[in-house]
């Protein structure tokens, strides 16, 4: 996204469901909706977390960052990544949703992935790595690939050559490339690779720690921050069973490791039994909760609530014209999103696109209602009937919930959303309006 849209031509790029990652896209376009989401002025996520790294300097944090897919936690994290890099600290972001395979994803592939962040870290902040080490990781990953070469010579050659080729950190970055991509496109050479790393996982961490050491050695000599700073997003998006042998199993793994670790999480775990058995590994977890529409106290919706709109609507205004829509289109496709930047995004290029069908030069109610039915359709059928009684409780008033597999479900698809950061749940406005008009909240 590169500009404002003041013509509906511009609203596919400028409402693309990608986030904001460079320094002047987070300059145009950055939203600070803290209050509207939590109702704290006092509790913005970046300004928060810069704040704990800058006070931790001996003490590491490992955070969890939990909230729904779609909610703003990837622009969160790049917002954090550009004001810690400017604050001195070595800090490096690693996408699990894209050089990874998100389907299938165990601890081994997480752990590879943060020794090739630290040292393309290393790399971009022309630190030195003894050549010792990088000998000894070098022909570690070497002795690996030898033992997946598949049937394919081509595939073959590529590989041997990528791990002969070059030696020090640009030739052990080269190794680790190739890796990558045999770790995502190869299920087979995957799991290969699996079966001979767990059996040494121990060894893995040890060379990721001594790789953290020269680091934090060298970045201190340097007048930078000395413990460096590695951000996982895209682990919220993985399947809960992945996510489950990730941290509960294997968490404890990751607590070994001396550097600031902040990773994504599925807020759907977070209503379940295993949360307390992860959080002794994460013990510092922060929520993104949904930008509320409708306040809830004292077992009621209070009246003029009005600050999450107006968040809403200065988040549309950042990436476009309000003359684009017409009178009500804006209103009626935040109140029926729910919060939830994702839909919204979605439903105003579904509706600029049909707006541009008719040759309209803005988007009508029509627009915008064809749009959200299309999202309505797509979010119920997404969860099955047994589900409908813990729905129509919250629809009731129960909006406090506990944990549930049910619950669980309904937060992973996006049928109910929580508020607050506080286990304040409400129904999808959508969910709610189809339940209601075919008589399942009665």
């Amino acid at each position: 996204m590169c500009i404002r849209a003041i013509k509906l031509s511009q609203m596919q790029d400028a409402f693309a469901s990608t986030p904001l990652t460079t320094p002047d896209e987070l300059s145009k376009f950055y939203q600070e909706t803290a209050h509207a989401r939590t109702g704290d002025e006092f509790s913005d996520f970046v300004k928060s977390l810069s704040l704990k790294l800058e006070d931790s300097k001996e003490v590491v944090q490992h955070i969890l960052f939990v909230g729904h897919p779609g909610c703003g936690k990837t622009t969160e994290l790049y917002q954090l990544l550009q004001k810690t890099q400017n604050m001195g600290f070595i800090s490096c972001f690693g996408r699990c949703d894209l050089e990874l395979d998100s389907a299938d994803i165990e601890y081994t592939d997480v752990l590879f992935f943060v020794l090739d962040l630290l040292v393309q870290a290393a790399a971009e902040n022309n630190i030195d790595i003894d050549d010792s080490l990088i000998n000894e990781i070098h022909s570690y990953w070497k002795d690996e690939i030898e033992v997946i070469k598949t049937e394919n010579r081509q595939e073959e050659t590529d590989i041997s050559g990528g791990s002969s080729a070059e030696v020090g950190i640009l030739g052990l970055i080269k190794v680790f490339t190739e890796i990558k991509g045999i770790i995502k496109n190869s299920s087979e050479s995957r799991r290969q690779i699996r079966n001979r790393i767990e059996p040494r996982s121990s060894e893995l961490v040890n060379k990721i720690q001594r790789i953290i050491r020269e680091i934090s050695n060298k970045a201190n000599v340097m007048g930078k921050k000395k413990v460096p700073l590695v951000i996982l997003d895209g682990l919220d998006k993985i399947p809960l069973e992945q996510a489950r042998k990730i941290f509960k199993e294997n968490g404890a793994r990751f607590s070994l490791l001396n550097v600031h670790l902040i990773v994504t999480f599925p807020i759907a775990l977070t209503y379940t039994p295993e949360y307390s058995d992860i959080t002794t590994w994460f013990p510092n977890p922060e929520k993104l909760p949904m930008i509320k529409l409708r306040k809830w106290e004292n077992n009621r919706y209070i009246d003029g609530y009005t600050e999450g709109i107006i968040t809403m609507k200065k988040i549309i205004g950042k990436r476009a014209d309000e003359n684009l829509f017409e009178a009500g289109v804006l209103d009626k496709l935040i109140m029926q999103t729910g919060g939830y930047i994702r839909d919204l995004f979605r439903c105003i290029s579904k509706a600029a696109n049909r707006a541009r069908l008719r040759a309209s030069q803005t988007i009508s109610l029509d627009d915008a209602q064809v749009a959200l039915d299309n999202l309505e359709s797509d979010l119920n059928g997404r969860y099955d009937a047994n589900m409908i009684p813990i729905m129509k409780a919250i629809y009731q008033g129960e909006k406090y919930v506990s944990t549930s597999d049910n619950i669980t479900r309904l937060l992973q698809v996006g049928a109910v959303l929580e508020y607050n950061g506080q286990k304040w749940c409400d129904l999808h406005p959508l969910v709610e309006k189809w339940l209601v008009e075919h008589g399942r909240l009665a």
